[in-house]
């Protein structure tokens, strides 16, 4: 496969590595490349379906749950490909996304959600939901997704059900990428914990610094805290737009 041309890099502009998923990386290339930076491609994470008989099931009985809730855009194209799949005509109940990125891939199913919080995180998503005594909660995502939102949601009287959808496993880095991230890199970009922990799998022990680590909010930055890294900076919106935004505001003040 020939490398991505967003990774040829720029004489002159800052490098950037990206380790999103080598199918979600080319868009926020493109932002970056946009705002001056040089863009690495280098994806740290893929994903592998599970089998679906737990999601078969929910979906037989999706008429019984008062919300559905979303906290990835995964999870969103993990789900709807099985309803595709089934070829199934469901009256879905209430549904709550985690942000606006979130959202924005639910419109893709034009789907529009019933609330999706200020704050983008999990916790806020379930926070915002208010008084579930009673109520039943479709859960649909990554096998080992945080238990924190489901501790919350419990603790808001909610009878959660989690259907796993797929697991996140490392990715297996080409040649070409390996040599990019070798030859140097001024800042690195992190949009998930699952994206910090493939990296550091990848590159074991190779120091980071003095590169500029950015974390695409506050679930993010603690992983890479809790794994040895230095977070430089974090939007105050997180979102891609946002990354950009404050490796822009950042470089901006530093000599080129």
């Amino acid at each position: 496969m020939p490398e991505p041309s967003h990774a040829i890099p720029q004489e002159g502009f800052p490098r950037v590595v990206v380790t999103r998923r080598a199918e979600q990386a080319p868009p926020f290339c493109d932002k970056l490349r946009a705002a001056g930076f040089t863009p690495l491609c280098f994806p740290t994470i893929q994903l592998e379906p599970l089998p679906a008989l737990a999601l078969n099931g929910a979906l037989a009985k999706i008429e019984t749950f008062d919300w559905l809730l979303f906290s990835s855009g995964n999870a969103i194209d993990f789900f709807f490909r099985r309803v595709r799949e089934l070829n199934l005509a469901l009256r879905l109940p209430r549904t709550a996304v985690v942000g606006s990125a979130t959202a924005q891939k639910l419109a893709e199913y034009h789907i529009y959600p019933d609330f999706m919080p200020q704050t983008f995180t999990g916790e806020a998503l379930a926070a915002g939901l208010g008084d579930l005594a009673g109520q039943q909660i479709l859960l649909p995502r990554a096998q080992l997704g945080r238990p924190q939102i489901v501790a919350k949601l419990c603790s808001q009287g909610a009878e959660v059900t989690e259907i796993p959808l797929y697991n996140t496993v490392t990715a297996v880095p080409t040649p070409g990428a390996l040599e990019r991230l070798a030859a140097g890199f001024d800042a690195i970009t992190f949009a998930s914990p699952s994206s910090v922990r493939g990296f550091l799998h990848i590159a074991g022990a190779k120091p980071i610094e003095p590169a500029v680590v950015a974390c695409i909010g506050p679930v993010t930055a603690q992983t890479a805290v809790e794994n040895g890294l230095a977070v430089t900076l974090m939007p105050d919106e997180y979102t891609l737009d946002g990354l950009v935004q404050v490796l822009a505001q950042h470089f901006a003040r530093q000599p080129l």
